[in-house]
Order: C-alpha cells, then structure tokens, then sequence
C-alpha cells in the first residue's frame, strides 16, 4: 500500500503543480477555463467554481487545462470571444504553454534546498581519510604511480583531509599537473598526476577509487546469487581462489575468464572458466567462512553477466543552514540538469538503450522504495521526477508544450497560424510516438519487475 500512495502522491503533486501553471497564466491572461483535471478520462469527482469545474478523473496518468478556443476550429460564443486562447497574442499563448513546464522546474529549485536543509544521505568514505581503495589499470593515476592502500596526505601543497576535498581538486583541475604527496607505508613520496578531462561533465578524473568492501548490500529477485543463497551482509573473500578487496576485483572476476581475472589481479593465469560457468564464491558470513558455487547470467539491461548484486555503501547526514542550502541545492539543480541533457543526447545517437527507460510501473516501484528510506529519499525523488518532466515538456515534439512553442514561435515569424491541417497531423504523429513510447516503457517494467510480487506490494498484500 505504501508503494501506491507514494505513486499517486508523486504523480499527483507533478500534475498539479505543472497544470497549476497553465490555470494561473491562463486566467491572468485574460483566457476562460472550462475545465481543471487531475488525470484523465471518466470523471470520480468534480465541483463546479465560476466558469471552471475542477476535477478528478479515473485515470491517474496525466492531467489537462480545457480553455475556451483552445482550438483554433472550436465554435466560440460571441461574448466569449474576448476569453478565447485562439485569439489571444502569440507572447500570451506561449507564456500559457511555457508556464507548465517553469512550474515543474520551479518546485525542482524549491524542493533541493529544503532537502539539503533537512539532511541527506552522503556517502560515508567522503569524511574519511583519503585512502586509494583501487587503482585502474593502464589510467592516469596507475602510470604515474599511485599504489593501492597509498594515502593521499596533500596536493600542490594544500592538505588533503578527506575523500571529499580529494574528489573536488580532481574534478576542478582538468589537463592540470598536480604534485600528490603520499605516504606509502612509512614512506613519503611526491608523485605528479595530471587529470583528464571527462567527456560526459568536462572534470578531471585519475582513475583510483575509494575503498569498497566487497560485502552485499541487496540482492535481486531471482538471480543467481539469490537463488545460491548469498545473503545481505555477506562478504566474497576470493572468487575461484583468486583473492578479491575491493568491489571493482569482484566485478572483474565476475566479468572475465579465470585467466584474464588473476591477470588482471596479478595473479598467475589458470584454466580459463567461461563466464557462464559456475564459479566457486568464498563467503565470510560472521564469524563463518564458507564456499558457493554460482553461475552468472547475461543481463541484457547492463550488457554483461551479473549475479545479481550490489554493494553495501555507508552513509551519514549531512544537514546544511538556510545560505548552504540553498547554495548546494543550486548546484545540485544544474548537475541534474546537465545529467538530463546529456542522457537525452545518448538516447538519441544509441549510446544508451532504450531498454534502460522506466515507465509508471517503475516510477511507482522507486517511489514506494524511497518512501520506505525516508523523507529525503522521498523529495529527492519528486524534485528529480519534476525537474525532468519539465525539461521533457520543452522539447519540441508535437503535443508537448515545447511542441506548442515551436509552433508559436514559427507563427510570429510568419505572422500568422500555421495551417491547421499541418498542425493536426503532427499533433497526431506526436500523440502516435508518444503511445509507442508508453507501451514500450511499460513493457520493460513488465519484463523487469517480478509483477506479481510488486502488485501485492502496491495494494498492501
């Protein structure tokens, strides 16, 4: 039951502030509403205030604005020529169009800093001392040096603290030498690293990693290492005898043949076990050490073979004052905006499958999951679900707002509306790929999720 109602409040709250939008600068506009829906189709309930009947309709997947003229072929009334959106200026139908989407961004900017104002959830190894867990292999840190276990004590001569003031003077100094102090053992020792420029964000990045246990922190329904009976809070000392300390060692050895895991481990080369085959797991679990034999499986969804794991990662809160929340939720605006935009343009040149994308099953299963985490969790959710609906509203496909703008835009250059035939038909394309799009979605939910499992979640059985 949890799982529902955080979906129907997430969606609920998306809709109204996005339709919210439309109502306001419609009626200041000057422009008749006739209808506020939250949802579609048959109406459940509906109260009549002036000209405007607000409603809730029986399918929760959407919401509408109904405005007098809203189609340039609607019969409008003498008397109500004057509130007819047809007619209104091209400025004043796009700020209707636009007002949508702003509202979404809006609660997005509003809701980040009270998250951080509340406290979040930080990785645990960012306050700790800034000790290199694993170290890439042929990257930049590897050839200039850096060793696993080397703690990183200064760079350029400003002391290193903690993992987190280490990740900032990466991330901030692209194609830049820097001079690392480290302590090795009882030995010191200078090294110079220069970052590359990441091609996703632009920052530097070295190629080591921070500690990470290799111990389970979930297990997926159904795979391999559930059905073998790993549990949470297992530990994988080796994998067929290859020793593993760090979580990236265990992805190695799940991924590669034995030959090519003990090499890339410094191990000696074995006998060359394919991937599908089954591999002995040495397990610590308490005080009790003892062997699984697993066999991992192709997962289609991240193109490798899996066992179905993942790590176990520690965490604190962090609370910040009004000034340093809303100086962090900022910034955390503008990361997740560039983070939409730049998986939009990997969907569309095929650097990302589509497989990857999520419809309202998986929206509902990962709002249930971030309620049951907490409130955080839970308005992090809605500000990125908020944040991307109103980004997705502006792009210009037929039917959605940007749509709509596009076809403003195009009429104030031409100085008049395009034909309405034209219009038609895109908006009748727009509506075909946007159905498409929905069934598609809604079909890797169904091959995703264990169905029946998930729907006596969501109503509570």
């Amino acid at each position: 039951m949890t799982t529902l109602i955080s979906f129907l409040i997430v969606l609920g709250v998306l809709i109204f502030i996005h339709e919210l939008g439309h109502f306001v600068v419609a009626k200041l506009s000057g422009v008749g509403v006739l209808k506020f829906s939250l949802g579609f189709g048959p109406k459940i309930f509906g109260i009549k205030r002036g000209e405007t009947e607000y409603l809730i309709s029986a399918l929760p997947l959407g919401g509408y604005v109904k405005m007098v003229g809203e189609s340039p072929d609607e019969e409008v009334t003498p008397e109500d020529n004057e509130k007819s959106f047809t007619n209104k200026s091209v400025s004043k139908k796009a700020a209707i169009v636009v007002a949508g989407p702003i509202m979404n961004l809006a609660l997005a900017f509003a809701l980040l800093p009270l998250i951080y104002l509340i406290g979040i959830q930080v990785p645990a190894y960012l306050e700790k001392e800034a000790v290199v867990g694993y170290v890439v292999k042929d990257e930049v840190a590897d050839k200039a040096g850096l060793k696993n276990g080397d703690i990183i004590t200064s760079i350029d001569g400003k002391q290193i603290k903690n993992w987190e003031e280490l990740s900032t003077i990466i991330i901030s100094n692209p194609n830049k030498s820097l001079k690392f102090n480290i302590k090795r053992g009882e030995e010191l020792k200078e090294i110079t690293i220069k970052p590359e420029a990441s091609s996703q964000t632009g920052g530097g990045i070295v190629g080591f990693l921070p500690p990470m246990s290799p111990t389970v922190g979930g297990l997926n329904k159904g795979f391999p290492a559930e059905k073998a009976g790993l549990k949470i809070g297992d530990t994988i000392l080796a994998v067929d005898k290859i020793k593993i300390g760090h979580w990236i060692e265990l992805q190695q050895a799940i991924q590669k043949t034995e030959s090519e895991s003990q090499s890339a481990l410094g191990g000696v080369k074995g006998s060359g076990v394919k991937n599908e085959e089954e591999r002995v797991f040495q397990i610590k679990r308490g005080n009790e050490t003892f062997e699984l034999r697993i066999r991992p499986q192709w997962n289609d969804d991240i193109k490798a073979y899996a066992i179905g794991i993942s790590p176990l990662q520690e965490s604190v809160t962090r609370r910040y004052g009004p000034v340093g929340a809303v100086i962090e939720g900022t910034k955390k605006m503008g990361e997740l905006t560039m983070l939409t935009f730049v998986i939009i343009k990997k969907l569309f040149v095929g650097e990302i499958s589509i497989k990857t994308l999520g419809g309202p099953l998986m929206i509902a299963q990962v709002a249930g999951q971030a309620a049951e985490t907490g409130l955080t969790a839970f308005l992090s959710l809605m500000a990125f679900l908020s944040l991307q609906l109103g980004i997705l509203n502006l792009l210009p496909i037929p039917v959605l707002d940007g749509g709509f703008l596009a076809f403003f835009g195009i009429e104030a250059l031409r100085g008049k509306p395009l034909n309405e035939k034209a219009m038609a038909i895109a908006q009748q394309i727009g509506i075909g790929l946007l159905v498409l799009l929905m069934v598609f979605v809604t079909y890797n939910d169904v091959m995703r999720l264990d169905i029946i499992g998930f729907v006596r979640k969501l109503v509570g059985g």
